[in-house]
């Protein structure tokens, strides 16, 4: 990142293209020199505007209970309220949604105050902070790269299965971790040493519909992108997560969700995401992926599918070669 630029250089260079030549130069000497306290921080950044790492640096500022001064500074004040802190939150995480921008948290040192609220007291904070993480690294190798360097798998992790929580901060602590995940080879290799897998087999079984469809969605990813197919798909193995999806495709076998764990019906998202996580386990396990048992339970899932006249292939994301291709390995 480039050093913060000095709006009285912004000043001059903006006089200098905009007037006659020399005039301004005697007016930028004495802001510099102090003689021109009528020209203070607070006037000039309404001439030339706050700029976004000023404005995340602000952001952090409130988030950390300060109040922002002229020059500024941080200056710790009772009086920032947890409103204030909340709409801060919500700031910085459209700034960072601008790749330059989420680049810029690391020369600014934000990373690491950030990083710290993804364990705050408050579950609206923790969620926001997965929130502002997710958005930060997404699709953005530098960033992510960053963000790693706080080591954030292990409180990332116990949030998707915490009970203490609310069914939104898992939601975003999915978001956040899908972020982390996605082309990120040595991110999933982190997460596997720490059991993540597991985590995950139990997030498919969550109340939530939408986390379970987070899940199958971020399942089908990390297979389709894995450099080392056979090993990711033995982690599915090992964690019971492959059993999981496919038993989680039919009624008499797959949990119930919803608040009052009542609702036995299967969510159309979370089942085609689902089927396209385990298409990818057969495309990329050259076969091998499903047992004989799995690939019969499957094949009846298949023929209720295709019977049903509201269902097409296209709702998968598939080819009708590839769903072939798939339906002949299930009977292989």
């Amino acid at each position: 990142m480039a050093p913060p630029i000095d709006p009285t250089q912004s000043l001059l260079r903006w006089g200098i293209e905009n007037s006659a030549p020399g005039s301004l130069i005697p007016l930028h000497e004495d802001i510099k020199a102090g003689r021109r306290p009528d020209l203070n921080t607070d006037v000039l950044k309404a001439m030339m505007g706050t700029t976004d790492a000023d404005r995340m640096r602000e952001c952090v500022m409130v988030i950390e209970g300060k109040w922002v001064d002229r020059d500024g500074n941080g200056v710790q004040n009772k009086d920032v309220t947890r409103d204030d802190k909340l709409r801060a939150w919500d700031d910085l995480e459209m700034l960072v949604e601008d790749l330059d921008n989420a680049n810029d948290l690391r020369s600014l040192g934000l990373w690491k105050p950030i990083a710290s609220h993804l364990t705050d007291d408050d579950e609206e904070v923790v969620l926001r902070a997965c929130w502002v993480c997710g958005t930060a690294v997404q699709n953005n190798p530098k960033s992510l790269e960053s963000f790693l360097q706080t080591d954030p798998l292990p409180t990332i992790i116990p949030l998707l299965t915490s009970t203490t929580v609310s069914a939104g901060v898992r939601n975003k602590a999915m978001y956040c971790l899908s972020s982390t995940l996605k082309h990120c080879e040595p991110a999933v290799a982190r997460f596997s040493s720490l059991d993540g897998w597991t985590s995950l087999n139990k997030s498919l079984q969550d109340p939530s519909n939408t986390l379970r469809s987070k899940t199958a969605f971020l399942l089908s990813q990390l297979v389709s992108q894995s450099e080392t197919p056979a090993t990711l798909i033995a982690s599915l193995r090992t964690s019971s997560i492959i059993s999981t999806l496919i038993s989680s495709l039919s009624p008499n076998s797959s949990q119930p969700t919803g608040p009052n764990g009542d609702e036995t019906s299967i969510n159309p998202d979370y089942r085609d995401k689902t089927l396209r996580a385990l298409v990818g386990v057969v495309q990329r396990g050259e076969g091998k992926g499903l047992e004989a048992a799995e690939k019969t339970e499957l094949q009846s899932v298949v023929r209720g599918l295709e019977e049903d006249s509201d269902w097409s292939v296209e709702d998968l994301g598939l080819a009708e070669d590839e769903w072939t291709e798939f339906k002949k390995a299930l009977s292989a």
